[in-house]
């Protein structure tokens, strides 16, 4: 149909979202000087940002800047950001500084900040440690987990890869009281090597998403428990949609509270000091 988005004009940015020193300042050097903590916990960064950006669009489709600055932006980042974005902000799509297909160039981007006049806003520490806080919303003071959640969106194999070495990296099993459940297209789990995550102990679940995960089994039946998440979407539904309390962290948070049955407060890497 010729209405909408899928007119040109209409999918030209109304607000910039600039995030240009927040990255500079507080990501950019983690990254520097401590490579391989942040690494594996880099992936929680992009769920938080998503939901914070949502949040600062004010209803309008935004221009996001600063992005381009990072080494390296997976297509799973981005399909992170873009379902933690979906969940606070009410525009169909949005447009990242040289990194997504129509943002890319400096004369386009100058046009599309033309487009945005004085709608300008700046994404600050303060910001974006309101949205983890938000997001791990079930940090209470213990840490015990019952669930940990992952897939929302469904995996990928290179997802499924991530999670094989971060569980192979000590040879831990388990925790017994924690059950992994993964959410995955039929196709991807195909296509992927599962037979470690399985041996594991991770379950794996087709044609479904967490938020159509309501009930027990799947769901723990102690109203008290825990899930623990990385993904932005559902630590913002998951606490509605199931009366449980939901955690937020990185895929090395979920690995970690898998095999020891709890979720280290405040350790996640990505969140601004």
């Amino acid at each position: 149909p010729k209405a909408g988005v899928h007119v040109e004009e209409s999918r030209q940015p109304t607000i910039a979202i600039d995030a240009t020193k927040l990255i500079h300042d507080h990501i950019l050097p983690k990254i520097r000087d401590d490579m391989c903590t942040f690494e594996h916990g880099f992936d929680s960064f992009f769920p938080a940002m998503g939901w914070t950006c949502g949040h600062l669009s004010d209803g309008g489709i935004p221009l996001i800047l600063g992005f381009d600055f990072l080494p390296s932006i997976s297509s799973d980042n981005l399909k992170a950001f873009c379902a933690a974005f979906g969940t606070t902000g009410s525009a169909p799509l949005f447009h990242m500084a040289d990194v997504t297909p129509e943002a890319m160039g400096d004369e386009v981007i100058k046009q599309m900040l033309i487009s945005c006049g004085d709608r300008r806003v700046e994404v600050t520490k303060s910001d974006l440690c309101n949205s983890y806080e938000t997001l791990d919303s079930g940090n209470d003071g213990s840490d015990d987990v019952s669930l940990v959640a992952l897939g929302n969106p469904h995996l990928s194999v290179q997802e499924l890869e991530q999670l094989t070495t971060l569980i192979a990296y000590d040879d831990r099993p388990k925790h017994e009281y924690v059950q992994v459940i993964a959410t995955l297209g039929r196709h991807t789990q195909e296509l992927g090597d599962t037979q470690k995550l399985e041996s594991f102990g991770v379950q794996l679940i087709n044609d479904t998403c967490w938020c159509m995960l309501l009930d027990p089994p799947i769901i723990p039946s102690n109203p008290d428990a825990k899930i623990l998440t990385n993904s932005g979407k559902y630590a913002h539904y998951g606490p509605g949609l199931t009366n449980r309390q939901v955690r937020f962290g990185s895929m090395i948070d979920c690995v970690e509270a898998s095999k020891s049955g709890k979720v280290k407060s405040g350790g996640n890497s990505s969140v601004p000091q």
